[in-house]
């Protein structure tokens, strides 16, 4: 099987039992999960560090403390234009899912509609 096939994906957020949940996703639905990151700082030092072999997927969550989702997709958008960003978040903000959106997220899922981002990224087979 060519491990190449496989989307790439980081992902962040501050609650480490998303980062269970999101890795037990990604395996199900043929995803690499590549990074998890506590926080945004953390996430953009990770692909500063790995700039050469960039994910093609950020999965952000909105509230994160050093750097929350929407300075993080931001940066991203700035710094690395051809990674795709998607929301995960539990805030029901409409204003800040605007704001997360207008920083460069394509899309943002609730946290329970975790399945359906999954599903929407999983290569087609």
């Amino acid at each position: 099987m060519d491990t190449k096939s496989k989307c790439t994906v980081v992902y962040a957020d501050d609650a480490l039992i998303h980062h269970v949940l999101m890795r037990a996703m990604a395996q199900s639905h043929l995803l690499d999960l590549v990074y998890c990151a506590s926080n945004g700082r953390d996430l953009i030092d990770y692909l500063d560090e790995n700039e050469h072999e960039l994910p093609e997927i950020c999965i952000l969550d909105l509230h994160m403390p050093v750097l929350n989702g929407i300075e993080t997709a931001k940066i991203i958008r700035e710094r690395f234009p051809s990674i795709r960003i998607f929301g995960l978040t539990s805030s029901s903000d409409e204003n800040e899912r605007m704001e997360l959106r207008d920083a460069g997220a394509e899309e943002i899922f609730s946290k329970e509609q975790m399945p359906l981002l999954m599903k929407q990224l999983a290569p087609s087979i």
